[in-house]
């Protein structure tokens, strides 16, 4: 018979929960892996990208919106490439965008306005110990704010956020870089930005497809469909063996691990194989994909159970 995989979830889910659990007892401060420097997330005027991703991984594991594939982080670093922009800090006071994401007044001001909105406030205080009903534009010079105040703008919107940087890059100028009169970002900045983005850092070296983890010894953190120490291997998340034993796990022509079957074997998985044709007498398919010519005379069975209690002759 043919045997059937069990699509299930890789060693990259996994590693996420070990990591929440890790950090569950350091909500504002952290490590980062180039070397012991704590990060403080509630620090005024913290910056750089260290800062900024330890923010959004905290704002990502509260589960307090739905997943953003990786938009926000995107976002601090093509609007003020992660606080080091001169311009980071402005005025409160001023119409334009202020804090590592860029928040401009108009914004700000409406995420103050829709009850839909308020509804997350309860979630924030629960999560991050934060009023948002106290959060005022000066206080979006602290980074854990300004992420949030970023997050609950994108969150005023029905339209999903796209999973791929073109549909993110589209969606980012239509509904968080277009409220002011001086937004200049254009969709090719944004996509030139990210590739500057998704070079290695110093902090991240070694990890291909991941981030280094600051609470395990500094380890990868792998991105889902990838796997290894390195990150570096491709993950399809069959169990409980990879692609069910009939193929091996590559990238598709879309940059994405995924399955390729050998033979007639097809799915996810490669868990399934559709009935095995014979044709002519004596020209013969086998179900795993092999041609050849049989003489003989008698029944056959293309496929019978090990139990011998089921066939296909």
């Amino acid at each position: 018979m043919c045997p059937f995989g069990i699509p299930g979830s890789g060693t990259t889910s996994t590693s996420k929960r070990e990591i929440q659990r890790q950090r569950r007892d350091t909500r504002h401060t952290g490590l980062a892996c180039s070397g012991a420097t704590k990060i403080d997330i509630l620090a005024e005027k913290a910056t750089g990208p260290a800062v900024v991703e330890e923010t959004v991984r905290r704002i990502q594991e509260s589960k307090i919106f739905p997943d953003d594939h990786g938009l926000l982080r995107k976002i601090a670093y093509v609007e003020s490439k992660d606080g080091t922009d001169k311009n980071t800090f402005r005025d409160p006071s001023s119409e334009a965008g202020v804090g590592i994401w860029q928040m401009d007044k108009v914004a700000f001001e409406d995420l103050k306005k829709q009850d839909f909105i308020k509804k997350k406030y309860a979630d924030i205080k629960k999560h991050f110990g934060i009023d948002w009903n106290t959060v005022q534009r000066k206080d979006l010079n602290k980074p854990i704010n300004a992420a949030l105040a970023a997050r609950l703008h994108l969150f005023r919107f029905s339209a999903p956020i796209p999973k791929h940087d073109k549909g993110q890059a589209e969606y980012w100028k239509e509904y968080y870089n277009s409220n002011h009169p001086n937004a200049k970002g254009t969709v090719d900045g944004f996509l030139k930005d990210i590739k500057s983005l998704k070079e290695p850092s110093s902090q991240d070296e070694g990890c291909k497809h991941g981030l280094r983890n600051p609470s395990k010894n500094c380890k990868c953190l792998c991105e889902p469909g990838y796997k290894g120490e390195k990150c570096d291997l491709p993950d399809c998340g069959c169990q409980p063996s990879p692609c069910s034993g009939n193929g091996y796990c590559g990238i598709s022509d879309d940059g994405k691990p995924r399955c390729v079957c050998s033979g007639r074997w097809e799915g996810d998985c490669c868990e399934t194989c559709p009935p095995a044709p014979i044709f002519g007498d004596p020209h013969i398919l086998t179900i795993d994909g092999f041609e050849f010519d049989f003489f003989g005379i008698g029944t056959f069975w293309s496929c019978v159970s090990r139990a011998n209690d089921f066939g296909v002759d």
